[in-house]
């Protein structure tokens, strides 16, 4: 679990698809590994958020039997108020519409990415250096975000999305609704599909690159499929993960580690969902999920040093291993710590509850 966080400011969303409305972009913790672009820039990871009032300090994060996230630069944020939908303190207020058949069902590729919507897409820059535009209907090879309160819709990116030194690797409040990053080829292996902080990823369709999503603070993940990941030697790959990170939400997803291009005696995933208190994590929200592992758990569950963290109604399935993961559904959860919350997770299918 050698990871370095990633972090950086504040953000906020605001975002209206059809019904759809999300108020506030939150952010989480930086999972996973990046590269470098052409310019010698390292991609950032990703993720979104949730707001609490726990404040813990940093510390040591749990040992895994097999593996963790890699590095990625630190920096710091502020939290920002996230958006809720279908969770535990929903409101009248919270517009969010679901494409995907809604939960118990879980999103899939054809509910996700671009070619549900039946757009005919055109080839674009992906370098994105003007503030506060919408591109929609494009082919990227990589994109770069080195603005403010971006946009993409209905969009595929073969290769990654990072954000640049230049804005000290944040994303500066992203927006990502119906697009799909794979990166055919492996042509960026040591890169994560999303990595920095203050970003929204929105039915969101992400596999056979190095890594899934890489987040840090006020990240929000919902309705997404996140699958298949490309060996790398030295990898420690994961669906969505963050090393530190505050301000996260993941509703709604389908969340999934194994790797395509080895056998079973490589399958070296840390986990469908890992958080890793490398400092802290707080203030997280894991509602309505399904998580598959072909490694050694299905979710790392934050460490001794985090706090307010929840995980709500999320379904753990067998697809690799009887136990979820090879050791079973979830480690470094600490059920004392300040906020927790275990509630109504349970089996794929079944009603029989996990107690970890």
């Amino acid at each position: 679990m050698k990871s370095i966080l990633r972090k950086i400011g504040r953000s906020r969303l605001a975002l209206i698809v059809g019904a759809l409305v999300l108020i506030g972009v939150g952010g989480v913790a930086i999972l996973s590994q990046t590269g470098s672009d052409g310019g010698g820039e390292r991609a950032a990871s990703d993720s979104e958020a949730l707001t609490s009032s726990a404040s813990p300090t940093g510390g040591t994060p749990a040992a895994t039997p097999s593996a963790s996230p890699s590095p990625t630069p630190s920096a710091s944020a502020t939290p920002s108020a996230s958006p809720s939908a279908k969770t535990e303190s929903a409101s009248g207020a919270d517009k969010y519409k679901e494409v995907c058949a809604p939960y118990p069902a879980f999103p899939d590729e054809n509910c996700t990415g671009w070619k549900h919507t039946g757009v005919k897409l055109k080839d674009c820059n992906g370098d994105i250096r003007k503030s506060g535009i919408t591109l929609d209907g494009c082919r990227f090879k990589d994109l770069k975000i080195v603005a403010k309160d971006v946009t993409i819709k209905r969009s595929h990116v073969t290769g990654s999305v990072y954000a640049s030194y230049m804005t000290d690797w944040d994303f500066q409040n992203l927006t990502l609704i119906d697009v799909e990053v794979e990166d055919a080829g492996n042509a960026s292996p040591d890169r994560a599909a999303i990595g920095g902080p203050n970003f929204t990823c929105i039915r969101c369709h992400v596999h056979n690159t190095g890594t899934g999503i890489s987040m840090s603070d006020n990240v929000t993940i919902k309705e997404s499929y996140v699958h298949d990941f490309t060996y790398t030697d030295g990898a420690h790959q994961a669906a969505a993960g963050a090393n530190g990170g505050q301000n996260i939400t993941l509703i709604h997803n389908n969340l999934e580690c194994s790797r395509t291009n080895v056998g079973a005696d490589k399958q070296g995933c840390s986990s469908a969902l890992s958080l890793y208190d490398e400092p802290v994590i707080k203030n997280v929200l894991v509602q309505n999920n399904l998580f598959n592992t072909a490694g050694g758990y299905c979710t790392y569950g934050g460490g001794p040093n985090s706090s307010n963290v929840r995980y709500i109604d999320n379904q753990f399935g067998k697809k690799f291993h009887p136990k979820c993961g090879g050791y079973g559904p979830v480690a470094a959860w600490h059920k004392g710590n300040p906020g927790h919350v275990w509630r109504g997770n349970t089996w794929q299918g079944t009603k029989t509850a996990i107690n970890p």
